[in-house]
């Protein structure tokens, strides 16, 4: 609905100025024709109506850059003109030159500040502009002017909807339905609002309400059909797609959902069936086939996949996107072989040949064929030496391997290419990490959060590294918060807030930190060690050797030093007993 009305928008936009119409043109002038061959004799090089012919000519040609210089020429020699003006703002607006629009229709409200249409359509040019505050303050003025304008209502409330504001939207549409009782689309966005903040009761009524006044708003149903999904009414969700799909049988988006949804609560059956009808009504064209071929690969339907490929490759074996696809499909189906076969076909022409070759070596190294791997990267390398995402793939390898030194050169020569690629230099930390040099690490973490301030990945990575080097630890502390505004739920991040409290000696909220750490990764061993440690300060003997046994039975390596402490608590609980 936001492109809808958007394309509204505009439409009114051009709409705006026949509206205007000669009742604002200059009181001296009438509303300009084309000139005959003697007018334009007697036309004066530099009067208005001079420019603005030329205007027009220039319009007709497509050449809007020189119409505008002519119009702006003319409106500068006949400045009371309101008809030059709305002409001007028209071909700004042609022209997607939004902001010197809105400049000249604030100089024609200055003239006329309660012109109903410039003050709707400066509140629309705002929003384009995303000058928020300024198109609502506009649109209250065009609803004082007009109480009952049906757009405005949508458009105050759609800005209010899309800016977060519910309740000032729903306020907003409910004023609408007052006004205007039958007002689908009033009833359409006030459940729309219910629908953001989960009030599914409202919101289904209001949507009702719409299709009672409009019984075939396909936008009203597939609203339905998400608010269905959420409250797992499975039965309405199948309901309200055939209801769009009696309506309108070519309607794919529906065809495409009923049958995603059939494959999610596991009626195969019924997918392929809406599959294939859809294929006979497309006249099986080779885009829709394509988009089911994707369902069954996004559902791991993989032999259902792998079919679907092969016959679309079949009838177009030059189109690589599909080897792709198939490629995929007997990677997710555990087909190794056919999988790397499918990948060494695509070309490096193809968009995407970089994706194969990641897939590709990645199985090589899924075999243990490292050297393999690293030998494709480095071929895909020399056909295609400015792909930056080629050196961290490799960067990744060499890493693995634990070729420290060239997995630094790798990652370096990527940087070189895309300075300012974030992936890039938190490879580069990592490596460097695990190489032992520290100092360098910080540096390359600190780059990444210079680039990407809300990389929560890379907050998190420096402050768990201050934690654990015991330094710095109020800025680990606000690093650790910072990761935590955009991951609030992981529990990997608030292990490392916790770790950072038991450092500061802090170790009664240490232990609620991760004890909510635990309840988000049960399985994890060092988050248990963590909370072992940090009882075993409180000299919670019990629960420390607890979480202890717990993190041994998950431990897969570097069992030693975590043995060792609880064979030292279990004789210290001995001893006390």
């Amino acid at each position: 609905m936001k492109n809808r009305f958007l394309a509204k928008t505009i439409l009114f936009f051009f709409m705006w100025g026949s509206m205007c119409g000669c009742a604002y043109f200059h009181r001296h002038q009438v509303a300009p024709t084309a000139p005959s061959q003697e007018e334009k004799k007697e036309i004066k090089p530099l009067s208005p109506y001079y420019f603005f012919t030329e205007s027009q000519i220039m319009r007709r040609r497509g050449e809007l850059d020189k119409a505008i210089e002519f119009l702006k020429k003319a409106a500068a020699h006949d400045s009371d003109s309101i008809l030059l003006k709305t002409e001007l703002v028209n071909l700004y607006i042609q022209h997607n030159d939004y902001k010197s629009a809105a400049a000249v229709v604030e100089e024609i409200l200055q003239e006329k500040p309660n012109h109903l249409k410039s003050i709707q359509l400066l509140g629309n040019l705002y929003r384009v502009l995303k000058q928020k505050d300024k198109a609502i303050e506009l649109y209250k003025k065009a609803l004082t002017l007009d109480p009952k304008s049906e757009e405005t209502y949508l458009q105050l409330g759609s800005l209010y909807l899309n800016a977060g504001q519910i309740q000032e939207a729903i306020r907003v549409f409910k004023q609408l339905i007052q006004q205007k009782p039958s007002s689908s689309l009033g009833y359409f966005f006030l459940g729309r609002a219910y629908l953001e903040i989960k009030e599914y009761r409202k919101a289904e009524k209001s949507l009702n309400k719409t299709l009672e006044l409009r019984p075939h708003f396909e936008e009203a149903l597939f609203r339905l059909v998400h608010l269905y999904e959420a409250t797992g009414r499975k039965k309405k969700v199948i309901e309200a797609y055939n209801k769009i799909l009696d309506y309108n049988p070519n309607n794919l988006k529906a065809a495409v959902g009923l049958g995603r949804f059939y494959l999610r609560i596991g009626q195969d059956k019924k997918a392929e069936s809406v599959f294939e009808e859809l294929k006979l009504r497309t006249h099986f064209d080779p885009n829709i086939i394509k988009q089911i071929g994707l369902i069954y690969l996004e559902r791991k339907k993989y032999k259902k996949a792998m079919a679907t490929f092969k016959a679309l490759i079949k009838n177009d074996p030059e189109n690589y996107d599909l080897y792709y696809f198939l490629g995929l499909a007997y990677e997710g189906g555990k087909n190794i072989d056919e999988a790397i076969k499918v990948y060494k076909k695509i070309p490096e022409t193809c968009s995407c040949y970089s994706n194969s070759i990641f897939h590709l070596a990645f199985l090589y190294q899924e075999r243990g064929e490292s050297t393999q791997a690293i030998k494709t990267i480095k071929d895909a390398i020399s056909k295609k030496p400015d792909k930056a995402e080629l050196y961290l793939f490799l960067g990744s390898l060499y890493e693995d391997l634990k070729e420290y030194k060239d997995a630094v050169i790798a990652l370096k020569k990527g940087i070189s290419i895309s300075p300012r690629d974030a992936q890039l230099y938190f490879r580069l930390g990592v490596v460097f990490d695990k190489s032992g040099d520290k100092e360098k690490s910080i540096e390359a973490m600190k780059e990444v959060i210079k680039i990407d301030p809300k990389n929560a990945q890379a907050l998190n990575y420096l402050g768990y590294t201050y934690a654990e080097e015991g330094i710095n630890l109020d800025e680990a502390e606000f690093l650790i918060k910072e990761a935590l505004k955009y991951k609030p739920n992981d529990g990997y991040i608030t292990d490392s807030l916790g770790w950072v409290y038991y450092k500061k000696g802090l170790y009664h909220k240490a232990i609620f930190h991760l004890e909510k750490a635990i309840r988000l990764v049960p399985d994890d061993p060092t988050i248990l060690e963590h909370l072992g440690d940090a009882y075993l300060k409180v000299d919670d003997f019990g629960s420390a050797l607890k979480f202890y046994r717990k993190a041994l039975q998950k431990k897969e390596d570097d069992k030693k030093s975590l043995e060792e402490k609880i064979k030292l608590l279990e004789k210290q609980t001995q001893v006390g007993n």
